[in-house]
C-alpha cells in the first residue's frame, strides 16, 4: 500500500480529458454508488440492530456521500452528463413493515456485503483502466474506503452468525451426488 500512495504522492494536473473508459467508469461507479445509498437508505428502515445501523449509516455518510461527491465534482468539471437518479427514500418505522415484506438483519448484512464487493471490483477494474493519474488515485482511494467498511462488516457478520461462508475444499474427498 504504501508504494502506492507514494506513486499518487506525484500527481500532474490531467493533460487533457478522460477518455472513454474512464467517463464510462467514473459515470457507472456514481450509478452504483447513488444506488447503493438509496438501497442502505432501505435496509435502514428494516433493521433495529444498532451495530447494523452503525455499520449502514457510517457506509453511507462516510463511503458513498463522500465519492458520490467527488465523483459529481468530475463528471461536472468533465463535462459529462449525470445520470438520471431518483430521490432518497423515506424513513419508515420497521416495526410497521408486514413480515413478508421486512428484510432480516442477516439479508441486510449480506446485502450490504454484496454491494460493498461490487463497488471494490468496479473500483478495481476503474484503476487498471484509468490512464490519467487524477482518476487512478481517486479509484485508489474508493478501493481503501470500501475495504475498510468490507472489513469491519465482515466482522460483524462473523459475531452475529451471518457470514455465509461456502464449504470447505478437501483435496481428493469426492462427494457423491
Amino acid at each position: 500500500m504504501n508504494i502506492l500512495q507514494s506513486l499518487f504522492q506525484t500527481i500532474q494536473q490531467p493533460s487533457g480529458p478522460p477518455h472513454v473508459g474512464e467517463a464510462y467508469f467514473v459515470w457507472a461507479y456514481y450509478v452504483a454508488a447513488k444506488e447503493s445509498r438509496i438501497l442502505s437508505l432501505m435496509m435502514l428502515n428494516h433493521t433495529n440492530d444498532p451495530e447494523l445501523k452503525e455499520s449502514i449509516e457510517h457506509f453511507i455518510n462516510d463511503v458513498l456521500e463522500p465519492q458520490a461527491k467527488q465523483l459529481t465534482d468530475l463528471l461536472r468539471t468533465e463535462g459529462i452528463d449525470m445520470p438520471a437518479g431518483t430521490g432518497d427514500k423515506a424513513k419508515a418505522d420497521e416495526q410497521q413493515i408486514p413480515s413478508g415484506a421486512k428484510m432480516t438483519d442477516n439479508e441486510i448484512a449480506n446485502m450490504l456485503l454484496v454491494k460493498l464487493n461490487g463497488l471494490l471490483l468496479f473500483s478495481f477494474m476503474a484503476l487498471f483502466g484509468a490512464v490519467r493519474d487524477d482518476i487512478s488515485a481517486m479509484f485508489y482511494n474508493f478501493q481503501a474506503h470500501v475495504m475498510a467498511q468490507s472489513y469491519t462488516q465482515k466482522k460483524l457478520m462473523q459475531k452475529r452468525g451471518w457470514l455465509l461462508v461456502p464449504p470447505y475444499y478437501h483435496a481428493g474427498k469426492h462427494v457423491d451426488s
